[in-house]
């Protein structure tokens, strides 16, 4: 058995790989990349791989990818190739807490207020102005997560402190009502009008893009909308028409439609001025990217391959047909 490593390795991977060497003596492992390697690996550990670096794998049973995300995946090849993909759900305990820090921060005017603030201007009680100048508590509001996977179970679980009554949006029927959740409902719209809070934790696949479009965020009036899933599961041209136009009454976003390149720092995140919008709070795409995340999912991804090695079956795997 070859395997792979055909991403960056950091301290934890280095710990992992030591472990693995010395439970799996009969297995190649290996850190750097050739042809002779590439055709050979039985196992590939690594997301970001096109598509011709797949088709030179011919040996390739499995790929372990260290992340959530595998809509870059050439799915039509790995269904005919009969190829496993297993992915990393680690971080989705960060991604949760991104997430309610994000609307802990939109409904309490934390951004707004600290950017007044250091120009000298006060807000509320104290320069007269009280009520009709403060901010909002979070407390018994109404939240749904569309999406009740692992990032929307975590955050559910950190949202019933808060009094939040959770409905969880799941597109295939399960049995029971998780843990932390009020309910699950099975209909988009039916989610969305019984809360004032909205947080997306979906994945990009072809039947979630462009899934919140015109026609939907103009139906959401007054409502909040939370992204921490993938940028193209909002139209981006609505979102920013909703916001503007005061339909929507907020939006905090973590994942975009414009990201630098080739190393540039620079860069807004929308083609559309929405980060010159008083009603949004704008988070640069880094919500399961933490140290503690990108440690769980490396021995989430650990765990999967050493679940293969042992009996040729991983602990998670990606639904290739569905794409995530």
């Amino acid at each position: 058995m070859n395997v792979l490593f055909y991403t960056k390795l950091n301290e934890t991977w280095k710990k992992e790989l030591s472990e693995l060497k010395k439970q799996f003596t009969d297995v190649n492992f290996f850190t750097e990349t050739n042809q002779d390697i590439l055709v050979t690996a039985d196992v590939i550990v690594g997301g970001l791989l096109s598509e011709e670096t797949i088709r030179k794998a011919v040996n390739l049973k499995l790929i372990v990818v260290p992340f959530a995300g595998v809509d870059h995946l050439p799915m039509d090849l790995l269904i005919e190739r009969g190829i496993i993909a297993a992915n990393s759900h680690g971080n989705a305990n960060a991604v949760a807490e991104r997430a309610l820090s994000m609307i802990l921060a939109l409904y309490g005017r934390i951004v707004s207020y600290h950017n007044d603030l250091k120009e000298g201007q006060w807000h509320g009680f104290w320069v007269g102005k009280g009520l009709d100048d403060t901010w909002e508590s979070i407390r018994a509001k109404k939240c749904s997560i569309i999406g009740a996977g692992s990032i929307g179970r975590s955050l559910a679980a950190m949202l019933k402190p808060f009094n939040i009554r959770v409905c969880g949006y799941k597109r295939n029927i399960i049995s029971d009502v998780p843990d932390h959740f009020d309910e699950i409902v099975y209909d988009l719209d039916e989610a969305i009008e019984r809360s004032e809070i909205i947080v997306l934790a979906l994945p990009s696949t072809e039947s979630t893009k462009g899934l919140f479009n015109s026609e939907r965020l103009e139906r959401m009036s007054g409502k909040v909308i939370v992204n921490v899933g993938r940028g193209d599961l909002l139209d981006e041209e609505a979102l920013f028409n909703s916001l503007k136009n005061g339909i929507l009454k907020g939006a905090a976003i973590d994942c975009w439609y414009n990201y630098p390149k080739n190393g540039d720092t620079f860069g807004f995140p929308s083609s559309f001025p929405i980060h010159n919008l008083p009603n949004v709070v704008l988070s640069p795409h880094v919500a399961g990217f933490t140290a503690g995340a990108s440690k769980e999912n490396i021995i989430e991804a650990s765990n999967n391959l050493k679940s293969f090695l042992l009996n040729s079956r991983t602990i998670s795997s990606v639904d290739l047909r569905s794409g995530y």
